[in-house]
Formats: structure tokens, sequence, C-alpha cells
């Protein structure tokens, strides 16, 4: 795009302007790079519609809400686990996440690391003031050593974060800093952040007039950003074969150059992101004549007859801790999956090894799964009378219920289909112990519902190898076959 056009650009265009004035505070550095980030946006002729800002909490998640963008404001740390999910799900978008040096080194920085190691492709642009400005200025993973904030008064004795060296160190492929002090060289590192393949960490330092620089005595916001040319000594080391921002070495009164300040790209490579890898492996898995063929092999199936009721088709399996609930419904959206399906699995149990509640839901569908949990279900399995209690309100009239009769009494005149099957007591006769009681009803349920391919069922289970045996697990399986279909 040519400079007349970057001159003329009307930043209105891409604000929401009922979200205006802001309420950023006067001299605060984030205003800067909401700016130069709209210009790399339009620099790249990126469409509204096709990019998704992603924040967390902090005065640099403010941002995301004042733009007219695809936007996601997340909880406190997780925007990179959201923007990650996100991308994976629709990776022809443009995903940006807009973090502050709290929200993305402290309480979010292990996300930060294992988002750099992943290589997703998102870029990930972390504000840093070096202050918790939004909750009255307390010290920050990346205040310096001997700054002071509201709860070090006498200064900060821990050292601080170099958040450049933490994502190249985590394995991210793009790395670079940027200053609220150079905006325009800030709009390049913006472009070259979005425009590379991979995760691309770029640090702005910014600035925080109304706390960092009141405690510390850096005066207000003009004073601050010439600050950030002058005294970068305490900003990190630098780090070898860098390249630099043009103008961070200004002349020394004694006619010497001042140390340049690490910024610019500090790093670059080219290497396979995460989305392509799983591409890569899901068409190497998948099968060679694709999914007609699946599909044709379930529909001469017997076990795999539509269920009565349209998809998506939603099972809960609920027990107790110990009885491998969570496995069954891990092993039963598995085979949906094989089977050239839609599944989603969502889990819950208590803090108990053995004997608390647990429970596993799994949503099978044909077309897309908007949210991975429902209010209804269309069966339940049920092996203990707490279970049964719990969640037969939840099920549908018509729906299938699966209980067993041994722990679990069901009076009749309930509007469902119940099967009173003796799961564990099975369990124990074919295997000589009740663990298994939950492959057990994860065939009697199979049966009952053709939810999934017999053979779908059967490769999940022989992958997983539950309990270390295959043999005995594929036993367990098929005794819950049998018992659904006597």
């Amino acid at each position: 795009m040519s400079e007349t056009a970057l001159e003329q650009i009307d930043y209105r265009q891409y604000l929401r302007l009922d979200m205006m004035p802001h309420i950023l505070c006067p001299g605060c550095g984030h205003g800067i790079v909401l700016k130069a980030l709209l210009r790399a946006v339009h620099r790249l002729g990126l469409k509204q519609e096709d990019v998704v800002f992603v924040s967390g909490i902090g005065c640099s998640s403010r941002i995301v809400g004042y733009v007219d963008f695809c936007t996601l404001h997340t909880t406190h740390g997780r925007p990179l686990t959201f923007a990650t999910g996100l991308k994976l799900a629709r990776p022809e978008l443009t995903v940006i996440v807009i973090t502050g040096d709290g929200d993305g080194l402290a309480i979010g920085g292990n996300h930060l690391i294992h988002a750099a190691r992943r290589n997703v492709d998102l870029t990930c642009l972390l504000l840093n003031n070096a202050t918790y400005g939004m909750t009255g200025g307390q010290g920050a993973p990346t205040t310096p050593e001997g700054m002071r904030s509201s709860i070090m008064p006498d200064g900060a004795i821990e050292p601080a974060f170099d958040a450049c060296r933490l994502a190249l160190g985590a394995g991210a492929s793009f790395v670079a800093r940027g200053l609220t002090a150079q905006p325009l060289q800030l709009d390049d590192l913006i472009v070259q952040a979005v425009q590379h393949r991979g995760f691309s960490f770029l640090e702005v330092l910014s600035d925080c007039p109304e706390f960092f620089g009141r405690y510390n005595e850096l005066g207000r916001g003009p004073e601050m950003l010439q600050a950030q040319r002058r005294n970068v000594q305490w900003l990190g080391a630098a780090l070898a074969e860098k390249k630099f921002v043009p103008g961070l070495a200004p002349e020394t009164p004694h006619g010497g150059a001042a140390p340049a300040f690490n910024a610019g790209i500090l790093h670059r490579e080219e290497r396979p992101d995460l989305g392509a890898l799983l591409a890569e492996r899901a068409a190497a898995a998948a099968p060679r004549s694709g999914r007609q063929e699946t599909a044709a092999a379930a529909s001469a199936t017997p076990s795999a007859t539509a269920a009565p009721w349209a998809p998506p088709l939603r099972i809960r399996l609920a027990g107790a801790g110990g009885q491998g609930i969570v496995m069954a419904g891990l092993l039963l959206a598995e085979a949906a999956v094989a089977a050239g399906r839609n599944a989603t699995h969502a889990q819950a149990y208590g803090p108990e090894s053995r004997g608390g509640a647990s429970k596993a839901e799994v949503i099978i569908s044909d077309g897309d799964i908007d949210f991975p949990c429902a209010d209804r279900v269309d069966a339940l399995v049920a092996l203990t009378r707490e279970a049964y209690e719990r969640y037969a309100s939840l099920l549908e009239p018509g729906g299938t219920l699966v209980v067993d009769r041994d722990q679990v009494h069901v009076e009749d005149g309930n509007g469902f289909a119940c099967h009173a099957l003796p799961i564990t007591a099975t369990a124990q006769r074919v295997l000589g112990t009740a663990m298994g009681a939950n492959l057990v009803a994860l065939g009697a349920v199979v049966a009952l519902t053709g939810a999934v391919p017999v053979e779908a069922a059967e490769r999940a289970v022989t992958a997983r190898r539950p309990g270390g045996s295959v043999e005995r697990a594929l036993a367990a399986f098929r005794a819950g076959l049998a018992l659904a279909s006597s």
C-alpha cells in the first residue's frame, strides 16, 4: 500500500465509535500501539470480518473493546488459549492477541511458553509497561530492579523478565521488540509479525505515566517516551545477531554512541506451525478412499443404523470415580470421529481418586457442534444410584436410559426406554473384576443407540488399550453388545 494511501487512512472505519471516548489515562502508550496496529492492518489490506482480536484482562486488553473487528475478550491470562482453539478451528482467520506483561507473563506465562512451543499460527502483541496499571500500579514480572511500585516503595528486588528471551527459548519462530517511542517502525514490525507463518511474538515497550512514571519520578508521557531512547540499560541484556530499529542510538554528550537497545526483529525462522502439522497427521490417518468408504461401511453395519432422533446425538455417561466413566466417553467420541462424524467430549469428576461422582458427555453430529455441553441428553448411562437421581431429569422424552440393575432401581412409566442390565456383574463374569464395567456399558450404549459403528468403536478400544490388554478390553465391550441385544 502506498504512503499516500496510508496518510489518508480514516481510523474511524476501524473503531467502535460508540465506545469513544476511550478511558486510557493521559499519556498512556497503549493508544500509540492501537494506532500503529490499525495502520498495519490497513497496510495489509485485511478485511475486518477476517481478523479476530483476542484479549485477556488489563489496560492493554481495553484496546480490543475499541476496534470494530471480530473480538474476543477472555479471562485473565488466557487469551492465548482461546486464540489457539480459534485458530485451529478457523485457520483461515487472522488471529491477533493483545496482552500485557501481567496478563501474559504472570498468570498467563505458562500459556505463553506453550503457544510458542507449539508454534501456533497467530500473532501475540505483549504490551509491556512494567506495572499492573489497571489495579493500582503493583509490581509486575517486568518491573526493573530498583524501580518502585505501590507494593514495593523501596524498589523491586527481583530481576525482571526479558519477555523476548523467554519467547525465543520457548520456541517462538518470530520474536521482535518495538517501542511506542518509534510508532512508524512499530507499524513495520506488526506487519511482518502478522505475515509470518507460525507463532509471532512482538513485545511492545509502552509507558504508564499514571503509576510507573509517577512512582519513579519519570515525568509524564512525553518524558517517558524520550526515556525509552535514553535509558535503556535496565531493559535487558542484548541478544546476539539482531537487527535494530533505526534511531535508537542517539549520540551521547561526549560524542559517542549510546548503547543500542535490542529492538527490531530478534529472531525469525521457518518451521511448520501446529495447524499444518495437525492437518498433515489427519490426512495421513484418513482412509485412502475418504469418508465415502467409511460411510458406506457404516451403512452396511446393522449396529450403525441411524438413531431415532435427529443429530446431534447427546449422550451422558455417569457413575463413580474409578469406574472408567471418562475413558468410556473418550472412546465413544474417538469412535465417532473415526467414523467420519464430528464429536465433542466433556468430562467432570470430583477430587477423589475412587468413589466420587464422575461424568462424561459426548455429542455426536454430522454438522457443526457449537457447544460441547448439553442441557438435555438423548441417552443416559447411569452406573450408580446417585448418577441416576442426578441426571435422569435431563433425559429427553423417548430417550434411552441404560442402568446397572444391581445398583439402580427404576420405576415404570417414566417416559423413556429403560434398559436395566447387569453391567458390573457381566464385567465380573467376563474379566473376573468389576473394573471393566465401563467397557460393558460402552458396548451396550453403542448397540442400543447406534451412535457409532461397532467396527469404529472396536478400533478406538484397540488403539487405547484400556486396562493394558486389547483382548480383555474387546471381550468386555463385546459382552456389552451381547447384553443389549439379548
